[in-house]
């Protein structure tokens, strides 16, 4: 399981010893604290992706593109 937790840097100290503690007595895996530049570079990636989403299903069904023999299923897990 993930979480994602945005904390202001005046109560992240506090909050990075509470993860440690967490860690100690086995309640969490393990933790990483990521660069707010980075998420946004992320989300600015996958926004892209998303966006150009549409075209690429409507030049598919233009019969644009590649066709291949691999079929893709689905599964409600």
């Amino acid at each position: 399981m993930q979480l994602q937790i945005d904390v202001s840097s005046v109560k992240s100290t506090i909050f990075l010893e509470l993860l440690n503690l967490f860690k100690k007595d086995n309640m969490i895996n393990d933790y990483k604290v990521i660069d707010n530049e980075k998420i946004n570079t992320y989300d600015d990636e996958v926004l892209n992706d998303l966006s150009s989403l549409g075209d690429t299903l409507r030049n598919a069904k233009n019969g644009l593109g590649h066709k291949t023999s691999t079929i893709v299923t689905i599964k409600d897990v």
